[in-house]
């Protein structure tokens, strides 16, 4: 039986292009027009683009696997160096078990193991399901049902022991195969290990299910964990538990009792050193990596940047990897490197120790004690020869300036740019690594490193307007960058009023902010703080708006909010009321929406919104974008159609990844940036 999603929760499109129709379209020229959609396959792995590398891999033959978490894939390295896709579509959602690898749409695969008879085993985090590609090329569904668990606090053991497809799984933080075969894997929120048996059975082999570290030298069964991450194991089949928030490494002995092995009775706090005996604190811990020819262990700390190495025999722990700060040094010795978020850690038979970092887009490789990128460069699309052949790695925000530019904020390459007639390209801001480092202030916007750039603009007198994680900046004529707005909670939308003040949604607060540049004073205009949907025909500030994100005044000067948790768009009306004016509070539709009225039409993510000067309303809902006519109907521009009871979908110019942020001119001609492909599209009206 086929498995339908609700789109509530996701971003993207359950759809094969393998079991799909494209059809003509007959309303809109549609083309890439700036950007190669280049993610560096065939090539260099070193040149690459990688998006969230997350889970590695080693098998046999010397081949790395890399899941990018983000992008929907995982990607295959080749003793030779090269790189190339090896399983997913790119294209986000749920893939049916059965097909083919690069024909099987995946949606975060995070955690890999290679198995023993040499097939690639993968954590798909959004389905929460154990998958297998076998070596016959084909996907196969190993244990979950697509739906992600609860809590196990205070289930019954019997509870917990079912079928592996039958039963739901959680977030899974590290997998194993034990010394007979056994797939055995961590649960982070539940707070478990378990166990696939012989008998094709689920059991908890570590952990109560209750938070907590206790019940060392007793049957692991009866132990606590406190987030459990990755797992190792070494050739006497002992297993390995990153106890995450336990700040610790324990052992899970072959007779089944729990043991510690590495940190403290707390977690470490600044003074501490991450030098010492084998219990000296560490700070939480996520992937670990047993090396058996020096019979050491790899420790990660994606909190304190770092990696720790436990020499095992002198039970010592010293530091391996990683300056100890946020920041953007690259650096040949690996104590001078600053190692942002390393996320999995991999002993590799011919590249030494292979650390991913998922903020930094990379993979690090150190040998002999020097430290490389063995896989992923950072984007830096100002130094291409023009924009349309743009390296993009997720542009977002786009903006028309008044002199005819195009403005991109590339928030995967953490960037502002620029692109020119006839074809040029050149920065705006920003450097190339590493997301989330915030320095810059007061300084050269070119020299300021950004922190994921989301929607930009610019006012006549030549200031860029951008926002970020957390805060809004502003980019003066001279370029200097300061800092506007911080301590917000995802700002996104932005557009100014008629009176020159500067109007935001804040998406983690739920509501829109009014800015008086002037004044220095912030106002709210919408929503009261609580997520949700009440307040319709009443005052907006009552109300309760759902993570808002795009804004748009009409010609009237009422104020559009894309109120993308909600799945509405809603109006604020000149005289401060709030009502629904698209959306029926469903998420995406399966079925064709042209034709039908935007109030009962059901709507996906809302990822972008703007408004035609002729009043019509543009939407991007990440796998389609629409336009809702002056008359309340609704089209489909390009992307995804619908879907038949066969689970056929249809297209309109082929499936969309992400399309995201919205402009529209005076002729119509929209361009819509979709992240996941590196691409900025142009749709002109026939």
């Amino acid at each position: 039986m086929r498995i339908k999603r609700n789109l509530l929760l996701l971003a993207a499109l359950t759809a094969l292009p393998s079991v799909a129709q494209i059809l003509p379209n007959t309303a809109y020229t549609v083309q890439s027009v700036y950007g190669a959609g280049w993610k560096g396959d065939g090539g260099p792995a070193v040149d690459a683009l990688l998006d969230g590398p997350s889970g590695m891999a080693e098998d046999s033959a010397g081949n790395v696997y890399i899941s990018e978490q983000n992008a929907g894939i995982i990607r295959r390295v080749k003793p030779d160096g090269s790189i190339e896709r090896f399983a997913g579509t790119g294209i986000l959602g749920y893939g049916a078990a059965g097909l083919a690898a690069l024909s099987t749409n995946l949606y975060s695969p995070t955690v890999l193991l290679i198995d023993n008879d040499g097939g690639l085993i993968f954590y798909e985090a959004q389905y929460c399901r154990i998958r297998k590609v076998q070596t016959d090329g084909t996907v196969k569904d190993v244990a979950g049902t697509g739906r992600c668990g609860t809590s196990l606090q205070g289930i019954s053991g019997s509870f917990r022991e079912r079928k592996a497809l039958e039963t739901d799984i959680g977030s899974i933080g590290g997998m194993v195969v034990d010394n007979q075969g056994r797939l055995v894997f961590s649960e982070s929120d539940r707070n478990v290990v378990r166990r696939i048996d012989s008998d094709g059975y689920v059991r908890v082999i570590v952990g109560t299910g209750d938070a907590g570290s206790t019940g060392d030298s007793h049957e692991a069964t009866s132990a606590t964990l406190n987030a459990p991450a990755g797992l190792a194991k070494d050739p006497a089949g002992n297993i390995y538990i990153a106890d995450g928030f336990s700040c610790r490494v324990r052992r899970l002995d072959t007779a089944g009792d729990i043991w510690p092995f590495a940190g403290a009775g707390r977690c470490a706090v600044a003074s501490d050193t991450y030098v010492g005996s084998s219990s000296t604190p560490l700070e939480r811990v996520s992937s670990i990596a047993y090396d058996s020819v020096n019979k050491a262990m790899y420790i990660a700390m994606p909190r304190a940047y770092r990696i720790v190495r436990m020499d095992i025999d002198a039970a010592r722990i010293g530091l391996y990897l990683g300056n100890g700060a946020l920041g953007s040094a690259e650096a040949s010795a690996p104590l001078s490197l600053s190692l942002n978020a390393p996320s999995t850690v991999l002993v590799s038979a011919r590249q030494g120790v292979l650390v991913s970092s998922q903020d930094s887009y990379q993979v690090y490789k150190v040998q002999s004690g020097v430290v490389t990128r063995f896989a992923g460069n950072w984007a830096r699309p100002d130094l291409g020869p023009n924009c349309s052949s743009a390296k993009f790695m997720r542009p977002r925000g786009l903006f028309r300036a008044s002199d005819g530019s195009l403005l991109v904020s590339d928030s995967g390459a953490g960037m502002l740019l620029r692109c020119t007639d006839p074809d040029a390209i050149v920065g705006i801001a920003g450097k190339s690594f590493p997301a989330g480092y915030t320095r810059g202030d007061g300084a050269a916007a070119s020299d300021a490193v950004l922190d994921q750039p989301n929607r930009i603009l610019q006012t006549a007198d030549g200031r860029i307007y951008f926002s970020e994680a957390t805060r809004i900046r502003v980019i003066d004529p001279n370029g200097t960058i300061r800092t506007l707005k911080s301590g917000l909670s995802n700002p996104t939308g932005l557009v100014f009023d008629s009176l020159a003040r500067l109007v935001y949604a804040e998406t983690g607060s739920h509501r829109v902010v009014q800015y008086d540049l002037n004044s220095n004073t912030a106002t709210v205009i919408a929503g009261n703080g609580v997520a949700g949907w009440l307040g319709d025909g009443g005052v907006a500030t009552s109300a309760r708006l759902n993570s808002p994100g795009d804004i748009a005044y009409d010609s009237k000067g009422n104020l559009l909010i894309a109120d993308r948790g909600n799945h509405r768009i809603r109006r604020l009306n000149t005289d401060g009321t709030i009502e629904t004016i698209a959306g029926s509070g469903l998420g995406l539709s399966y079925a064709d929406i042209t034709g039908l009225q935007a109030r009962k039409t059901g709507f996906g993510s809302m990822d972008g919104m703007t408004v035609g000067p002729d009043d019509r309303i543009y939407l991007s809902e990440s796998v389609r974008v629409d336009v809702i006519d002056k008359d309340g109907r609704v089209r489909v521009i390009t992307g995804f159609l619908g879907e038949d009871d066969n689970g056929v979908s249809s297209y309109l110019d082929g499936p969309l990844n992400g399309a995201d942020g919205l402009i529209v001119d005076s002729a119509g001609k929209l361009l819509i940036a979709v992240r996941r492909e590196g691409r900025i599209f142009s749709a002109v009206p026939k």
